[in-house]
């Protein structure tokens, strides 16, 4: 968690060029029972600090092994006597209540204390023990970046090229040249968009749960922002691959999930850019204007870039807008001062258990 990429704004937030083009069956042949496992485990781990699964839903607790066993104990019933039978049919019954519990708990969060006190219960009424972890948020997104390079890769296939075709030709000289590079087209648009998509999405999960307003917000605001500026090429993400702007043998040489004859790089797709720079000034305004209500470290520069993305696009509009949210941007300004009177992040050291101040007696009471 003191990694410096951490705490680096503009570091690691694009998704990678060798991303597109990585090839999802050499990344599963790479990938060892062993590398599985602790992938999986780490699900378990940000599910059980961040409340949240892989796919960014809450967690339930209860509801899969609750299925196990009520099979294990129909299994159990079948080789035991009539007493442990019913037994085990207790058993089953009570599973049963705990799944019904769990339904209920979906529609309505009043539950009876002693539903509301069982274990697995509890646990999803708390929805994860280090929610306030700004870095552990962050390292969730950048798994959740990992993983969406893997999933575009298995899920599309980038159609292998027909013979004497060229890449990065400005005509094709033959009908099936053309087909092909629009198949090309279609195949990258498609992990583009889900890569985005996931990425995007691990996003505003952090920031439904809590990393919004945690302690070093300011990551979390800055490189969403940040990210969805690469979409147009600007920062060097997957909106800039192109066989004239990427070193495509360095590519290959520092990504060992690439194949050793990887697929043509994408063409020039003047749809796409158009449609994502369409998108792309949605979403920054989307963040702009959430992020510059939340007090955090920052937040003038954040306004600042927030005035010159609206300045930049439309001056009418840009000052029916900026009028509109100076007053929530000044609010959230002045807060953080009051609060920079009481403490100070340098000060208050968040990641500690609070102790009892000194000179206090404990054990009293």
């Amino acid at each position: 968690l003191s990694d410096p990429v951490l705490h680096t704004v503009d570091q690691g937030v694009a998704i990678p060029p060798s991303g597109l083009i990585a090839d999802g069956d050499a990344i599963r042949t790479r990938m060892s029972e062993r590398q599985r496992r602790y992938d999986a485990r780490l699900d378990e781990l940000f599910e059980i600090c961040l409340g949240v699964d892989r796919d960014g839903n809450p967690v339930l607790y209860g509801s899969d092994h609750s299925a196990d066993d009520q099979e294990n104990g129909a299994a159990q019933d079948d080789a035991d006597d009539a007493d442990d039978a019913d037994n085990a049919g207790g058993r089953n019954n009570n599973q049963s209540n705990h799944g019904n519990s769990r339904n209920e708990l979906k529609q309505n969060q009043t539950l009876p204390l002693p539903t509301a006190t069982n274990p697995s219960i509890a646990k999803t009424i708390l929805g994860g023990l280090a929610k306030h972890s700004t870095d552990l948020w962050l390292l969730y997104i950048r798994k959740q970046t990992r993983d969406s390079i893997r999933t575009a890769a298995a899920e599309t296939k980038i159609p292998v090229p027909p013979p004497g075709y060229v890449p990065g030709a400005m005509t094709q000289t033959s009908v099936i040249h053309s087909q092909y590079e629009e198949s090309l087209r279609l195949a990258y648009r498609e992990r583009r968009e889900k890569m985005r998509e996931k990425v995007t999405r691990a996003y505003e999960v952090a920031l439904e749960h809590g990393a919004g307003f945690a302690m070093n917000n300011h990551l979390i605001w800055k490189r969403y922002a940040n990210f969805v500026k690469s979409w147009t090429g600007t920062a060097g993400g997957v909106g800039d691959i192109t066989a004239e702007s990427v070193n495509y043998a360095a590519i290959i040489a520092s990504d060992p999930d690439l194949p050793s004859n990887p697929p043509p790089l994408p063409p020039f797709d003047p749809t796409f850019e158009h449609t994502s720079a369409q998108k792309q000034l949605n979403q920054l305004r989307f963040i702009y204007q959430r992020g510059v209500t939340h007090p955090m470290t920052g937040l003038d520069q954040f306004w600042q870039e927030y005035e010159a993305f609206e300045r930049a696009h439309s001056e009418s509009l840009a000052s029916v807008l900026i009028a509109e949210w100076l007053p929530k941007y000044q609010h959230a300004r002045s807060v953080y001062l009051e609060r920079n009177r009481v403490w100070t992040i340098h000060e208050l050291r968040g990641g500690r258990l609070a102790v009892p101040p000194v000179g206090c007696e404990t054990g009293v009471g």
